[in-house]
């Protein structure tokens, strides 16, 4: 599998996973003083996980495996919509 494959199948995920850690970011800098401290640890939990996700698509790019990386992808979308629960959890509080 060519560099540029790889790079295309990482972008999806990278460019998903960096926008979800930027507005989770850019959500608890803007609400930092409106909401409780649960709500903070649920919201930096969120962004933790969006930090690895974007971390592990990263990764896919730099494979050199030859093979396409499944379970990174699998990876990345479970933590993607794990950091979705949190957030989930987050309204409830």
């Amino acid at each position: 599998m060519g560099v540029m494959i790889r790079f295309r199948l990482a972008l999806p995920f990278v460019l998903i996973s960096l926008l979800f850690l930027i507005f989770a970011a850019a959500g608890i800098w803007l609400n930092w003083n409106l909401v409780s401290p649960a709500n903070h640890a649920l919201s930096l939990f969120m962004c933790l996980m969006f930090a690895i996700a974007a971390g592990i698509s990263v990764s896919i790019g730099f494979d050199r495996s030859g093979r396409i990386p499944w379970w990174r992808m699998g990876i990345v979308a479970l933590f993607i919509a794990l950091a979705m629960g949190v957030a989930w959890v987050r309204g409830m509080t």
